[in-house]
């Protein structure tokens, strides 16, 4: 089942009276809230909401989402795309987003950050989320203006370092679409 909810003024309240339905929402497999105003805590309640949910696709793109908090064990265990493009998202957040990545129990093989306020901190926090990261394959960092030349160069040695055999072969072989704008850093 879909549920889009896109552009519906949603708010944290709104998501609050939402928990209930969402946790007992057995067939629920895509849930679009785009262009809504549930912001970091309606974010963080919609997250632990989903634990048991079989969701695979979750899109909260413009939701004013500023820091994510994933608690251990409380994150939708199916969850496969994650859309969190034109929000706030900053450093705090990418350490919220790394626990989704780490472990063997890591199941987000899309992941699109467009258009936040990520900057090199988020970026080493995320590739150090990464650097055994065995399911994540697309990575959108797209507009986002704090990554400098060095950060893009340090995701480019997350998938191919080339500093030696061994490097090479340590390199993340999943990740296979990393989208950085002017992703060519001398």
């Amino acid at each position: 089942t879909k549920i889009n909810l896109s552009d519906n003024g949603l708010s944290v309240v709104g998501v609050r009276s939402m928990v209930p339905f969402l946790q007992s929402a057995n067939n629920l497999r895509e849930l679009y809230l785009d262009n809504n105003n549930i912001r970091s805590e309606g974010f963080n309640l919609l997250f632990r909401a989903l634990r048991d949910s079989p969701i695979g696709t979750l899109s909260c793109d413009r939701c004013g989402i500023e820091s994510i908090e994933i608690e251990d064990d409380y994150f939708p265990r199916h969850l496969m795309h994650l859309y969190l493009s034109n929000n706030s998202i900053n450093t705090d957040g990418c350490r919220g987003i790394a626990q989704l990545l780490q472990g063997g129990d890591a199941t987000l093989t899309y992941l699109h950050l467009r258009d936040n306020k990520i900057g090199d901190e988020g970026v080493a926090t995320l590739i150090d989320a990464l650097q055994n990261n065995a399911s994540l394959r697309n990575l959108d960092l797209r507009k986002n203006d704090g990554i400098s030349d060095q950060g893009k160069k340090s995701l480019l040695k997350l998938v191919i370092d080339i500093s030696s055999i061994t490097a090479t072969l340590h390199s993340n072989q999943t990740l296979v679409f990393l989208d950085v704008e002017d992703m060519n850093p001398d």
